[in-house]
């Protein structure tokens, strides 16, 4: 839990910061990296994937579901209109494909 509390915390600073984070889940996830790991940018991406645990790295799940609960709660994170529109036509066409 003290770890969902310290990735809430850096992910909450980088949307406020950083408005192309708030569109793009892989923007934020190396914004994260980068904040978390220096020259993370460097580091080949496969590597990252695939060791972001020994590398002392969230997973990318985590990250994102964060993303989305600080943006529930604080809409001013919130990504552009054009994303949240986006976003909640996939969401429902996920929805759709998950009753299937």
């Amino acid at each position: 839990m003290k770890n969902l509390k310290t990735i809430e915390n850096k992910v909450k600073m980088i949307l406020k910061k950083n408005e192309d984070a708030r569109n793009d889940d892989m923007v934020l996830y190396l914004a994260l990296c980068n904040l978390c790991l220096k020259d993370a940018g460097a580091i080949p991406l496969a590597e990252i994937m695939t060791q972001h645990k020994s590398l002392g790295l969230p997973s990318f799940e985590s990250v994102s579901r964060t993303r989305r609960k600080l943006q529930a709660r604080h809409p001013e994170l919130a990504g552009s209109r054009l994303v949240q529109k986006l976003r909640a036509t996939g969401e429902k066409a996920y929805r759709k494909y998950a009753k299937e």
